[in-house]
């Protein structure tokens, strides 16, 4: 398991651009609510998610997702 200080939790990073948390273990992303906890009943695999979110990342998230090893898969 990656841990570091971008780390919400054991396995999140947040992904401020866009709104949302993703867990690096299970490449999924949740929408992130008010109290910065993920929407757990509303996740995407990371695969799978739309053009527009992904052009909506700013360049220091996509940064996080490239450290993590993320970015290449969607």
């Amino acid at each position: 398991m990656i841990r570091n200080k971008d780390m919400i939790g054991p396995n999140l990073i947040k992904l401020e651009s866009v709104g949302s948390l993703v867990d690096v273990d299970i490449m999924e992303v949740y929408p992130c609510l008010e109290d910065d906890t993920p929407d757990w009943g509303n996740s995407t695999p990371l695969t799978e998610v739309s053009d527009e979110w992904a052009f909506s990342l700013s360049d220091e998230d996509k940064a996080l997702l490239i450290k993590y090893d993320l970015l290449e898969i969607f």
